[in-house]
């Protein structure tokens, strides 16, 4: 639409031109277009057709309507165009407008008082004397202000515009930022709320069991050299050893709930402690056959170093409540090339009522500790065993 109205416009301009056009004085008013008028209207249609790159090349039908105002037509193609360079470019706004504004003051001089301008007069009153009339030579001026200030009230609705929807992109981004304020605050809380129960009930009660496991073995040592190499003795030592530990790592957890670092929180579980896992384990009584392979450790990133602890620490102690006095097989494998591999596998016969409660909590850690990581997990029984098999893709130290 716009190459076809401005086109037009263009090609009636034509016999603005001295030369263009051939004007027929007598009784019947008429105009007829001369060879350089034909040439001049498929030059308007060239300069026209240029209209099709002002989002993406606005230089380009810009130099076209420079051209065509120049020699004569309109500037209509050299204002449009200009609209479009100023968005493209603003800042270069006050360079084109001055060199905008001079083509249209030197087109409205020249229409003024020159041949140049015969052809409006003669669009409107079909007379060749008209151009030189006051009311005739004022148009020019004032239809050039109001085109340039149709071209400036364009240019300042769209940088108001743009500026709006700006101002409304950093609203919405600060009201998102004091959202994650809020929702970081809450959890805080939330975390310091969770740290203060796990303080207050599971300490105490991890404490009272380390303290009557110390009793324990103090007994079993005072009941003689029989009684202290008893497996009472030794288990009641594992017992104040586990559950001082088990202290340890809850304390460290407080700690970092506390503080809200779930990064230093994975810290301190590390897969070159997978070694003295299984020690614990055997000198608790329980039977293993493992094969641990564990490659480059300290090239590992935290999250995946200590995933792969907790993961392969969650599935023995499934298996352990689950499995008591079965032989468990721990299969591990980790290297920067392949990743880990972690299989925990365990006899269903061997299952038999724990006396220790589940909530389904520790598989579900394993498989959220996994999804984070990208890897894989399968859980489930097959041909006889249960079996925690697990996929991380390595991750290497930042």
């Amino acid at each position: 639409m716009l190459f076809v109205v401005g086109a037009l416009i263009d090609i009636c301009a034509v016999i603005n031109v001295p030369g263009a056009a051939a004007f027929t004085v007598g009784a019947e008013q008429r105009v007829s277009v001369t060879p350089l008028g034909t040439v001049l209207a498929l030059v308007a249609l060239a300069a026209w057709s240029s209209a099709c790159w002002l989002r993406r090349r606005p230089l380009i039908p810009l130099i076209a309507g420079a051209a065509i105002s120049l020699v004569g037509m309109s500037y209509a193609l050299l204002l449009i165009a200009a609209v479009a360079c100023i968005a493209r470019f603003p800042q270069r706004t006050r360079v084109i407008s001055i060199a905008v504004a001079a083509s249209v003051a030197f087109h409205v001089i020249r229409e003024t008082v020159t041949p140049w301008g015969a052809a409006l007069p003669w669009l409107f009153t079909s007379r060749t004397d008209a151009q030189f009339e006051p009311a005739w030579v004022i148009a020019p001026s004032v239809l050039a202000v109001v085109s340039l200030s149709a071209a400036a009230a364009v240019v300042l609705t769209t940088r108001a515009r743009v500026s709006a929807h700006q101002s409304e992109a950093r609203a919405q981004h600060e009201h998102r930022r004091a959202d994650a304020l809020t929702e970081q605050t809450v959890r805080q809380a939330e975390r310091e709320r969770v740290a203060r129960d796990m303080h207050d009930a599971l300490a105490h009660r991890l404490s009272v069991v380390s303290l009557h496991a110390g009793a324990l073995e103090a007994a079993a040592s005072a009941g003689g050299a029989a009684m202290a190499g008893s497996p009472t003795g030794e288990i009641a030592r594992t017992v104040r050893e586990q559950t001082h530990a088990a202290l340890e790592d809850m304390r460290g957890l407080i700690g970092d709930l506390r503080r809200g670092d779930t990064a230093a929180a994975s810290a301190p579980a590390s897969m070159r402690g997978i070694g003295s896992l299984l020690s614990d384990l055997h000198a608790s009584g329980a039977s293993t056959r493992s094969y641990v392979v564990i490659e480059s450790p300290e090239r590992a990133g935290a999250l995946f170093d200590s995933a792969v602890f907790r993961i392969v620490q969650e599935a023995l102690t499934n298996a352990i409540k689950h499995a008591i006095g079965a032989v468990i097989d721990v299969y591990v494998h980790v290297d920067p090339q392949s990743g880990a591999r972690v299989r925990v596998a365990n006899p269903v016969e061997a299952f038999a009522p724990s006396p220790v409660p589940g909530g389904g909590n520790g598989t579900l850690g394993i498989r959220e500790r996994v999804a984070v990581l990208g890897g894989e997990v399968w859980i489930g029984e097959y041909e006889g065993s249960f079996i925690v098999d697990v996929t991380l893709p390595w991750q290497e130290r930042g």
